[in-house]
């Protein structure tokens, strides 16, 4: 009896083990975290909707960006589902920082043949920045899925 009390108790912490180590695998993970290292703070995040312009030639993808460096690029590249392929583009700026959150806007320019359209998407973003003398530098991601409208 005893043994079978103690089967059925291992049994049940082997699938609470497994079930807990699935949901941190799959589970959604949460906004981004902001870099901050020797004084540098750097933070972006995407977000939606982004624009569809040219016909479908770019999308203007918003961003909200937080950064103190003396120097600062971000780069956002935006997948989509087109028909049977994908359409996907590339596009960066500098950015001024200025220690507070503000909204910049890049443009995204499709490449490979196919053109971006309403709907969803997948943006992702990377803002890459240094100290002003250079001595620290750091980079933040973020990725989301987003709508693309006209």
């Amino acid at each position: 009896m005893r043994t079978r009390l103690r089967a059925k108790l291992a049994a049940a912490a082997v699938v609470a083990i497994i079930a807990g180590a699935s949901f941190a695998l799959f589970a959604p993970s949460g906004p981004a975290v902001a870099f901050s290292s020797g004084g540098l703070f750097l933070d972006v995040q995407v977000e939606s909707p982004a624009h569809v312009v040219s016909r479908g030639a770019a999308v203007d993808v918003t961003l909200e960006v937080t950064c103190n460096a003396g120097f600062a690029d971000v780069s956002v590249r935006v997948n989509q589902k087109s028909g049977s392929g994908v359409a996907q583009g590339f596009g960066g700026t500098s950015v001024g920082c200025t220690g507070s959150g503000q909204q910049i806007t890049v443009r995204v320019t499709a490449s490979g043949g196919k053109t971006f359209k309403q709907g969803t998407a997948v943006a992702s973003a990377e803002l890459f920045g240094c100290t002003a003398n250079f001595s620290t530098c750091g980079s933040e991601t973020d990725s989301e899925v987003i709508q693309l409208q006209k």
